[in-house]
């Protein structure tokens, strides 16, 4: 495996917050818009009822045994109605339940038929407003790399060229699935671990245990995930490559590396917390700092001349 020293890392990071500070002004407008546009999308897809919700009541309201129940129409329309989805029940669906008698509770994960055909449809609408904006976005910080200044009106090119709408859609939905089907897998034994503990006799070590192994699983699944993840970077950079060249490229840019890279994405995580509880605010310099510093590790530019 080839070594990458922390110094060229740290060298590259400090790369991406001197070109970030360089084109300060170009660089907060393009990512305003990406932000907004995607708190915006994230609204409408909790509005329309696009994402899965968790539930945790008292064991006197919903007495239920861990495991997973199949649940008629009317009984997952009034589950769903406590998250005020009820029009989505039906159809009917099945519901996961976690019981926990020590503290008299039990976690409930109602899964409807329709709920899953209309997840489905949000998150494909959602995909098709973010994905091509975030590509437009890409390409300027890339731009910002060699030196250079692009039109703000390139950003939007990516709607306005159904050829790259297309290529964006694809490949951002093969990362989503990608990313789901590895972080459930790896999240399994984790899950395992939890439910064992609630119905095994004297499963306290098994709890204890859970929550290590889901560490681990969602570990794991991001570092899977990251084998495909610069595909995006290798299609922002070359809008005319060929979807099949993007994610082949990617995979080559990372031959031998993948632990490092792995690292490096895992290095932003205190920058991702801090936005998470400042409102995505710190986004505005967290996300070019990151995907600057994600170009710069896979192909990185010539150092522009600075006059």
């Amino acid at each position: 495996m080839t070594e990458y020293p922390s110094q060229q890392r740290r060298a590259l990071k400090f790369r991406a917050k001197r070109t970030f500070f360089r084109f300060l002004r170009p660089c907060l407008v393009c990512t305003f818009l990406l932000i907004a546009l995607s708190l915006i999308a994230q609204l409408f897809s909790v509005v329309s009822g696009g994402t899965f919700f968790y539930t945790i009541m008292d064991i006197r309201q919903f007495p239920m045994a861990t495991g997973i129940w199949k649940a008629d129409a009317n009984a997952m329309t009034n589950l769903l109605a406590l998250m005020d989805l009820g029009r989505l029940g039906d159809l009917g669906g099945v519901v996961f339940s976690v019981r926990y008698d020590d503290v008299g509770q039990v976690l409930v994960l109602p899964v409807a038929w329709r709920q899953v055909v209309n997840v489905v449809i949000v998150q494909g609408i959602v995909l098709l407003i973010t994905a091509p904006l975030s590509y437009g976005v890409l390409s300027q910080y890339r731009g910002f790399l060699e030196g250079q200044v692009r039109p703000s009106r390139a950003i939007f090119g990516w709607y306005t060229d159904l050829r790259l709408t297309a290529k964006a859609l694809a490949v951002q939905v093969v990362l989503t699935v990608w990313r789901l089907m590895a972080t459930l897998l790896c999240l399994l034994p984790g899950v395992f671990c939890a439910v064992a503990g609630t119905i095994v006799p004297s499963g306290e070590i098994m709890l204890l245990l859970s929550g290590p192994v889901l560490l681990l699983g969602v570990l794991a699944g991001y570092y899977l995930y990251m084998v495909l993840l610069p595909a995006r970077y290798v299609l922002a950079r070359d809008p005319d490559t060929s979807i099949r060249q993007a994610f082949s490229r990617g995979m080559e840019l990372l031959a031998g590396r993948r632990l490092a890279y792995f690292k490096l994405n895992l290095s932003f995580l205190p920058w991702h917390v801090v936005a998470m509880f400042f409102y995505s605010v710190p986004n505005l310099f967290v996300i070019p700092y990151v995907e600057m510093s994600n170009f710069l590790f896979l192909d990185p530019p010539p150092e522009p001349e600075v006059l």
